[in-house]
């Protein structure tokens, strides 16, 4: 998958982390906005989380003349089709909820924000692999994101990913029994 290397146009990019909404307003290369609004992952409710991360980039993409593509990062997993097939950031959604309500949230989101303009959400993980590639301008880089919770993604010898689920989230990365845990 090739994805994060052109930020041309108008874009609005967003990371769901699990202390607080980011949102970047992207013009031709150049960051126009940048901001943090907190939330409360632990909320049940669907809409709650609807309401605040539209809010967050609508608040975010008034700095924009429009919208061309939207991008965004969340921790858990995320299919290649942009859908929140698991993401612990909805930990006490039911899991029937979830189904019907947040799988395709980024989908809606997108749909909302700026209609049928180009979407693509990974896994955090893997935006810290695309980020390193861009920073040592070399692929075959693992890239772990350490907020939260912790999560991976590989970039290939071309800079790409792979379209693999992965997620590392939980993974112990200290062996020694006296290591601290989670």
């Amino acid at each position: 998958q090739v994805c994060g290397k052109d930020a041309s146009g108008c874009r609005l990019a967003f990371d769901l982390g699990k202390s607080d909404i980011k949102t970047v307003a992207v013009k031709d290369n150049q960051v126009l906005e940048s901001s943090e609004t907190e939330w409360d992952v632990t909320n049940p409710d669907p809409q709650y989380h609807w309401d605040m991360i539209l809010g967050a980039m609508k608040a975010t993409a008034q700095k924009l003349p429009k919208v061309d593509a939207i991008g965004g990062s969340a921790t858990g997993t995320v299919s290649a089709d942009s859908e929140a097939t698991w993401c612990d950031i909805f930990p006490n959604v039911p899991p029937d909820v979830y189904r019907e309500k947040v799988v395709d949230i980024f989908k809606r989101l997108a749909k909302e924000m700026a209609g049928d303009v180009p979407l693509k959400v990974i896994n955090d993980g893997e935006v810290t692999a695309l980020a390193a590639v861009q920073k040592i301008k070399a692929g075959n880089v693992m890239g772990i994101s350490m907020g939260s919770s912790e999560g991976a993604g590989y970039a290939n010898k071309d800079g790409n990913l792979m379209g693999w689920i992965s997620e590392l989230c939980y993974v112990k990365l200290d062996l020694n029994p006296k290591a601290p845990t989670d």
